[in-house]
């Protein structure tokens, strides 16, 4: 319950922070006063760094990495302490900054904590090796997912992330929401696809492969609601989308290798 009542603060308090706040917490204090005047001039306009009446990271960012005052951020973080701290929907954002590290380049590192309490998550890992990482990327890259970054705060070698994740959607999922057919081409990972209103989905397995139907569907809470395992060789199948579904998670019973031409999915 502390827990809960601290990231809301800290949530609820992001809404009334003002830029230099934004940038003394990306930045750290030891940063933030080295380049102070520098940072006061590029910031000048603060209202040039909202959106919708509030803070926008990836604006402030992108400007500070413009000015290569990231450069104390994005050199090497092996042995940092990195924090994500997510307002809702656990399931989705676990997976989702699993794929936005990989995506941005981070792999090699342990988790220290992971708790989740009244439908938050906070995770934390250290980084094992040298490597890079740059918040205006992961603010981007949580945006594709429909994730807000609120706040970020750098100490020393511990860097928290607050992220604002009520209306998360799957990372790099596909769209079968606004789209009647999607054509999914080769994937070393499961293909996942975020559904739309429909009765009925029909998946075909383009020629030259030998799919084993693996398909799972989720709710918006990204529960596993139904599964659908077929041992026999299918060129294509039909399923009806279980009330409630808003994802669904492709796979291979045995490889993916066995659908490496793609598949064609339409809904119905």
């Amino acid at each position: 319950m502390m827990k809960k009542l601290l990231l809301s603060a800290i949530l609820c308090a992001s809404l009334n922070a003002n830029v230099n706040e934004a940038v003394l917490g990306i930045l750290g204090p030891s940063e933030y006063n080295t380049h102070k005047n520098l940072i006061n001039h590029i910031f000048k306009n603060e209202k040039d760094f909202y959106t919708n009446g509030r803070l926008d990271y990836s604006k402030i960012n992108d400007e500070l990495e413009k000015n290569n005052l990231l450069k104390g951020t994005t050199t090497s973080i092996s042995g940092m302490e990195i924090t994500f701290n997510f307002n809702e929907n656990p399931k989705i954002a676990f997976k989702n900054i699993n794929d936005i590290l990989r995506a941005v380049g981070i792999q090699n590192y342990t988790t220290t904590s992971q708790t989740t309490i009244d439908n938050q998550l906070q995770w934390s890992i250290k980084v094992q090796t040298a490597a890079a990482i740059n918040p205006l990327k992961i603010s981007n890259e949580l945006k594709n997912a429909n994730c807000r970054v609120m706040d970020i705060k750098k100490e020393g070698k511990k860097l928290s992330f607050y992220i604002d994740s009520s209306k998360a959607s799957i990372y790099k999922a596909e769209d079968l929401v606004t789209q009647r057919e999607v054509i999914l081409k080769r994937a070393n990972r499961p293909y996942f696809v975020e559904l739309g209103s429909m009765y009925r989905v029909n998946i075909e397995s383009n020629p030259g492969n030998s799919w084993y139907p693996m398909v799972t569907f989720y709710d918006s809470g990204f529960n596993a609601i139904e599964v659908v395992e077929k041992e026999s060789l299918e060129k294509s199948l039909k399923l009806v989308v279980p009330s409630g579904a808003r994802f669904m998670k492709i796979d291979d019973l045995y490889a993916l290798t066995n659908i490496k031409n793609g598949l064609t999915i339409t809904k119905e």
